[in-house]
Formats: structure tokens, sequence, C-alpha cells
């Protein structure tokens, strides 16, 4: 999860790998060329790359593994979206046989799991005591539980979050279905506020909706126990004044100013990929 956070991805939508090195070798001497080609060459996409991740739980004594599997005789870890080996003889036999004797089953398929498994997944993670379905229309896929994870940890480390996908891909049923999560059953408790971005949005705009999302952050803090609030700001790049955005999610000031948000606020902004 680490090298997620850490790892941009190259590809850009107007942009072809072949123009890229192009503009490299117009503008760099031969020699630095290929270190920066190889840095390129790093990073990497989503979809193309696997994503092993294992949680400490809040409980602190339960762990939380997805992704990926130890094959028992080997004790290799294996992919479970690519299948390929990604460290050999990863954990001592003893180790591994200790786990097995406790229960954990270190060779699970998440896709083959019910539903109510995979929500009890989620929540183990996110620190929910009261396990339930909120939408039992939203397909959980293993994807899917990897990306709300994702972005759950990025909330906890106070990691700007971005999401990048075309119209109708289903970025903000994601986050309506992570909101939902948390809410108490039962409870119609509103912890989402969704922000329509368009080419007429004001920066005044911005503000007052960030102003009204830290009153429910303040207020759902209050009455909810571990209960995050979520301003999401959808199609985010379709406005002049996405600059206000930026400032407020990444640098967390406005003109310059630091600003002190509430520690329950968490934001996130979808963009659509860039066309010519």
């Amino acid at each position: 999860m680490s090298r997620d956070f850490s790892t941009r991805s190259l590809v850009v939508s107007e942009e072809s790998p072949t123009q890229v090195f192009q503009m490299i070798q117009e503008n760099e001497p031969q020699e630095e060329n290929d270190g920066i080609i190889e840095q390129y060459q790093m990073r990497r996409t989503w979809e193309s790359s696997p994503h092993p991740y294992l949680f400490f739980n809040p409980d602190h004594h339960s762990m939380t593994f997805l992704g990926f599997n130890i094959e028992k005789g080997t004790r290799n870890l294996i992919d479970l979206q690519t299948n390929e080996i990604l460290e050999e003889n990863i954990m001592e036999k003893n180790l591994f046989e200790a786990l097995s004797r406790n229960k954990v089953n270190l060779t699970e398929n998440v896709d083959a799991l019910p539903r109510h498994e995979k929500i009890l997944k989620l929540c183990n993670v996110m620190g929910i005591d009261m396990a339930h379905d909120p939408d039992p229309t939203y397909e959980l896929t293993t994807d899917n539980v990897k990306k709300i994870l994702a972005i759950y940890m990025r909330f906890r480390c106070g990691i700007p979050v971005i999401i990048m996908g075309e119209t109708g891909c289903g970025k903000t049923r994601l986050i309506k279905f992570m909101c939902s999560l948390q809410q108490p059953p039962g409870l119609e408790v509103q912890n989402m506020i969704l922000m329509k971005v368009h080419g007429g949005t004001k920066a005044s705009d911005i503000i007052r909706k960030v102003h009204q999302a830290e009153e429910l952050a303040s207020k759902n803090a209050k009455e909810h126990q571990n209960m995050d609030t979520v301003l999401f700001f959808d199609e985010a790049n379709t406005t002049e004044a996405i600059g206000v955005i930026k400032e407020i999610m990444c640098d967390k000031t406005l003109g310059g100013k630091q600003m002190e948000l509430h520690q329950r606020l968490k934001m996130v902004a979808a963009c659509n990929p860039y066309r010519k």
C-alpha cells in the first residue's frame, strides 16, 4: 500500500509514451535520458498492478489481508490478480503452521467469499463495530473492496484523495457506499455532501460548501463516534476554480492562510480523463 501511495501513473490521455520520450530527448542531454526514462517505466497504473494489502485492524489483535495468497508448500507470496510470484518463501514454515492453527486462512480467495464476509472485512479494517449491508444493489467486487480500503487509509494518513475515471464508471457510488457503511444501522445520517462541479462553479461556491461540510462533520462527530464526513467534489476539473480545491485539499490553506478544518472532515475530488 505504501508503494501505491507514492507511485504515480505515467500515461496521461493526451500523451502517448512515444511523445513523452521524444519530449525528454529533445529537452535533456542523452546521458540523462536513460535515467529519466527508467523512472517513467517504474511508474504504473492501478489496473496493471498487483495490490497485496495487509492491515492491522484497530481492535489490536487481528489482521485483514486482501489480494494475495501464501502457498502452503513453497510459502511464496502469490498475487491473486495476475497469479505471479511477488516474493518467494516470504514466511517461515513454523509461522505459517502457527497461523493456520489459529484459524488464519492464508489461501483465501476474496472473490469467492459470501457478500457478508466481504463487508465484515471492510468493517474490521475501518473499525466499525456493527457490520451491516447499506446497499444490497452495490456490486462488491474485490477491486471495489481494495479501492474503498485504499481511500480509507489515505483518509487516515491525511493524503489527498483524487479519483480519476470516465463518467458513469462508479466513482460517486463507491464513495457513497463507503460513507453508508459508517452510518449506524437503521439510522438515516447524512455523512456525505456531493458537490457537482461545473464550468460555472466559482471559488465562493466551493468555499461555502466547505464551511457547510465542516459544520456537518462537527455535528456528526459529536453524535456518532468514529464517523467521517466526506465532501465529494464531482468532476472537479471542469471549473476554472480548481486551484481553490487544490489549495484546500492539498495545502489546507485558503488564500494562503492556514485552515483549521475538522479532523473528521475528509475530501475527495473526482475528475474525468482529459481529452484534447
